[in-house]
């Protein structure tokens, strides 16, 4: 296997696993665009498209002054958009030198081009996201290709990609069993993820959902959180991350008899008193 698309696989991987864990994202309902655009938010990066009458430009990134930009040639295919953006991504996210980037067709062979493809290949179509449409879900090709927004193409060559990353010596079965899967016929790439199922779960499942995240769906949700159920809590070096999730988060640490309980509130649905009573519930039936 290549080991330039392990390597990228892999770091995409790390930063997308997560964001789906903290975020609960469903497999068989996944979009790239929910992650897209929790970067975009997060880093405060303006999308916009352009036009070149040739299409020689299929995408660019500008960082300057005024903050990161990527743009997208309008008159691309919306799939062919959806690569641009993730490829676009993939530069900021994998941290590549310098200041403009542009995707064209002249350049696909260039190092930090190919490390941006395998970053939104990845992206669009995740490894945990793939083996739940196809060997637990038994979509078709068709149905997988509609449901991530992705091109014919596209999904070709990433089933090839991530089957060889743990087939390595099977290469004409791989590729036989993606161009049946094409014609409708599941048996043979259903074979290959049965031998690698275990290794891609246990993959997804290294990833648990961080503290502050946690915290915040719950106080987002009910309005209170405690250190009975997020133990955690109870150190104060994550106090100052959990109030930067949001302005309306308070948390506080009350004592008694020993015993002590950190509890986390939103002030907009619990009142400073009314949080400190359930806290202190809580703390006399410990």
């Amino acid at each position: 296997m290549d080991k330039l698309y392990a390597r990228i696989s892999k770091s995409t991987k790390h930063v997308l696993y997560q964001y789906m864990k903290d975020n609960n994202i469903s497999l068989l309902n996944y979009s790239f665009n929910y992650f897209f655009q929790y970067c975009i938010q997060k880093y405060q990066i303006q999308v916009i498209s352009h036009h070149f009458s040739n299409h020689k430009i299929e995408g660019l990134t500008v960082v300057d002054e005024l903050g990161t930009s990527f743009s997208y040639e309008r008159d691309n295919l919306k799939v062919k958009q959806n690569f641009t953006l993730c490829h676009e991504l993939g530069h900021f996210i994998l941290k590549h030198n310098g200041n403009y980037f542009a995707e064209s067709i002249d350049n696909q062979e260039n190092l930090i081009e190919r490390e941006a493809n395998i970053f939104s290949a990845v992206v669009l179509m995740p490894d945990i996201v793939l083996l739940s449409k196809i060997y637990y879900s038994c979509d078709t090709f068709q149905q997988v290709q509609n449901s991530l927004e992705v091109s014919k193409q596209a999904l070709f060559f990433r089933l090839l990609d991530l089957l060889r990353e743990y087939h390595s010596d099977n290469d004409s079965e791989i590729k036989q069993a993606v161009e049946t899967y094409i014609e409708g016929k599941n048996a043979p790439i259903f074979r290959l993820f049965h031998n690698i199922k275990e290794r891609i779960i246990e993959e997804f499942h290294q990833f648990q959902p961080s503290l502050i995240n946690q915290v915040k769906q719950r106080v987002s949700k009910v309005g209170f959180a405690t250190s009975l159920e997020y133990p955690d809590l109870l150190n104060q070096d994550n106090w100052t991350a959990i109030k930067e999730k949001s302005v309306n988060f308070k948390i506080w640490l009350i004592y008694n008899k020993g015993k002590s309980i950190a509890y986390v509130w939103d002030k907009e649905k619990i009142s400073d008193k009314e949080a400190r009573k359930k806290a202190e519930l809580q703390l006399l039936l410990m």
